[in-house]
């Protein structure tokens, strides 16, 4: 599959618009004053729009990590996804953002595999995430249309997403929460990062799933670019401590050669150290 950068709240507000025609916005929750922090511009904090933008499209959607997952053979787990129950333990901003990310990780997990039975209950979580958070998404009756058309073709429905991302990237922009991306972001590439380590620790190696090795030894760059992009927001104690997190993830890939081939135990001890992370976040901490 052809590379592809963009914000990864892309995902899970597309489809989450894709399987809505419209909704109700008047009961939305108000975003608590003490977590504004990584959400709002304040004169503490300046971030050069630019900048950030540029960030966020180095950091590669899932899609591309989850294709080379399915095409080494590794087989579909539905237990390394973020149960639907977990949607209730959510109730900051923190953890709505992170969530709704790993939400849209968990969808490109479904769209990659073509289980598309499970697509309906993760849209409807990560509709109700970006709700939450004041987000808006809106599609109009064609694309709704095309989507009903290709709801079984994994390429035309990925490319369907993948159409409607000017839309909301304007959005997102012009509504300068570039904070709460941050979050999303860092949800979704986590949760890719540890559905390709656990089910690829978990499963046999042969020479068809070898590549693996150095496909996910390549994301340590990646994992620099979310670190720098978070640390634009490290003023804020919840994104500070999510950072120190990460570094520990960096302190092991920085034992991998330069060229990205990991050997299996350096592979067991990142998904070690990315699953205590990913639970974490999941578990609503």
């Amino acid at each position: 599959m052809q590379q592809r950068y963009l914000p990864v709240v892309l995902i899970a507000f597309l489809l989450s618009g894709l399987f809505s025609c419209g909704s109700d916005n008047s009961n939305k929750e108000s975003l608590p004053v003490a977590d504004t922090a990584a959400v709002v511009k304040d004169s503490s904090q300046q971030v050069a729009s630019g900048k950030v933008d540029m960030v966020i499209s180095d950091i590669p959607f899932p899609f591309e990590i989850l294709e080379n997952l399915h095409d080494s053979h590794i087989p579909f787990d539905q237990k390394v996804m973020n149960p639907v129950s977990n949607t209730s333990k959510y109730n900051q901003y923190n953890s709505k953002a992170l969530n709704l990310g790993v939400y849209g990780a968990d969808l490109a997990y479904v769209v990659t595999y073509e289980q598309f039975q499970q697509i309906g209950a993760y849209v409807k979580n990560a509709k109700k995430l970006a709700d939450d958070l004041n987000i808006p998404f809106g599609f109009n009756q064609d694309m709704m249309d095309k989507y009903n058309k290709f709801r079984d073709n994994k390429d035309s429905l990925t490319q369907v997403v993948y159409n409607s991302y000017n839309e909301v990237d304007k959005s997102l922009k012009d509504d300068d929460r570039v904070g709460i991306a941050a979050l999303v972001v860092t949800g979704s590439w986590l949760e890719g990062l540890y559905l390709s380590t656990r089910t690829f620790v978990n499963a046999d190696k042969t020479p068809d799933n070898m590549g693996l090795y150095r496909t996910i030894g390549g994301q340590k760059q990646s994992l620099g670019i979310v670190v720098k992009l978070l640390e634009e927001y490290k003023k804020d104690a919840y994104i500070a401590s999510l950072i120190e997190d990460l570094k520990e993830i960096t302190s092991l890939y920085d034992k991998v050669t330069t060229n990205a081939v990991m050997n299996e135990r350096q592979l067991v001890f990142i998904n070690q150290k990315v699953e205590k992370l990913r639970n974490k976040i999941v578990e609503g901490l």
